[in-house]
This record gives C-alpha cells, structure tokens and sequence, in this order.
C-alpha cells in the first residue's frame, strides 16, 4: 500500500484560509462513512482469517458474507476488493468440500480483477492459480492446465522467466502432469524449477527440498530408483540446514 504523501501547508488569506477549512471539513462529514466501512471491512476479513485458521467454517463464511456485502456496498461489486472477499468464500468453500460453490466465486473473482486491473497483472494470474488448483483437485484436467498455463504466461511476462513465482507456476503444472501420466513433461518441467530456484534462492533453500521429493517420487514411478535415491538424499541434507 503507498503511503499517502503530507498535503503541503500554504499561506493564505483569512478569507480563503476560512473556506478551504470549511472545504475541508465537510469533504471529512462525506468521506468518514467510507472510512469507518472500509475499516469494518478489514476487521471483519481479520475474523475470517481467524476462523478459517481454526477450521470453524460456518463462522468464516458468516464473516466473509458480511465483508461481501460491506464490500459491494462501499466500494462497488468490481471492485478489487470486492474481489478479495469473493476468494475468501471460494477458498472457505473449497476446505469444506462445496467445490461448486467455490468455483462460482472464483469465477467472479477472476472476472473482476481482469475487469480492473487487464488480462497481464499479478493478481489475475494469482485468481488463475486458484481455480487452476480447484479444476486440479477435481480432476479436470485440461481446464486446470489451460488455468495453470495462463497464469504461468502472465508471471513470465510481469515477473521474469526466472522468478520464484514461475518456479512454482511451473511446480503445479509438473504435478498436473504426473496425474495425467505425461512423466516425460513432468521431469523436464521440474529440471527447470529446480534451475530456477538455485538461482533465485540459493541451493539449499527449502523450497528446492520441496522439489527435490516430489522429482524422487516421479522417478520412484518410472522405476528410476537410484535417481530417487540421489534427489531424495539431497532433499534431506537440504532439510537438515534449516534454510528457508
């Protein structure tokens, strides 16, 4: 969030000095309500967080609901933050199992970001990894990969091709592959995320262990079992120094 720059402090006659104050003060009397909403919003995604932390679903969406609709209400239904309470549902949804429902409010989520913010920003290609990761889990696969893939060309062109957040772009899509049995692509992609986060993180991030025991496992599957061995071994010495 940018830090609003200090209003500049100018001398002015009595008479204008006298208006600008009256200006002023009732653009405050307009502007509060707004205040006072958007704060109500936070506090109130505050007590989604806390709950769905805690597994207490029914308060979460209790919550999230009355954030929509302060949201709605205040900022307007595209609004961004409009959209921030629409994922929590879907994300609360998603652990309770109500997958449809998740997957509409995704849905709008996305369609709003796009709406505000173009097809090639950060947050769209986060919305997409959403539902991406909801298709995955239902086993939709050529929707979570057309999902994982668009998110994946958005991080490359925003971030760079070398950025952590493209490793784990590419990550999910390996992983979506092992699913569908397509292990050649899986091993190529998971070569070029492990590049990648050496690079970026440093060889013994925790992050390259992460990867590391998911490529022994894919090995492990194509009968490759000193190659399982040998990432596997890594992975631990990597977990062993503690480096996040």
């Amino acid at each position: 969030m940018q830090k609003k720059r200090l209003r500049e402090h100018v001398m002015l006659p009595i008479t204008y000095r006298l208006r600008i104050i009256l200006i002023m003060t009732m653009g405050l009397l307009f502007t509060f309500p707004v205040y006072a909403q958007e704060a109500m919003w936070k506090e109130l995604n505050s007590k989604v967080i806390k709950f769905y932390q805690k597994d207490q679903y029914r308060n979460a969406i209790s919550a999230a609901n009355e954030a929509l609709k302060v949201a709605e209400k205040t900022f307007g239904p595209d609004h961004p933050k409009t959209a921030t309470s629409l994922n929590n549902l879907a994300l609360i949804y998603k652990a309770m199992g109500k997958q449809a429902a998740a997957e509409d409010f995704y849905k709008r989520a996305l369609t709003i970001l796009e709406k505000s913010f173009g097809s090639d920003n950060p947050r769209v290609a986060t919305a997409l990894y959403n539902l991406a990761r909801l298709y995955h889990e239902q086993e939709k696969y050529a929707e979570a990969e057309h999902m994982y893939k668009r998110a994946l060309e958005i991080d490359e062109k925003i971030l760079s091709p070398e950025h952590p957040d493209v490793a784990l772009s590419l990550n999910n899509l390996a992983l979506l592959y092992i699913d569908q049995g397509r292990y050649d692509e899986a091993e190529s992609l998971f070569e070029r995320v492990l590049t990648i986060l050496e690079k970026s993180l440093g060889p013994d991030h925790q992050n390259i262990a992460y990867v590391l025991e998911e490529q022994a496992s894919l090995y492990l599957k194509t009968g490759r079992k000193d190659e399982a061995e040998k990432s596997s071994k890594r992975a631990e010495q990597i977990r062993s120094k503690g480096i996040k």
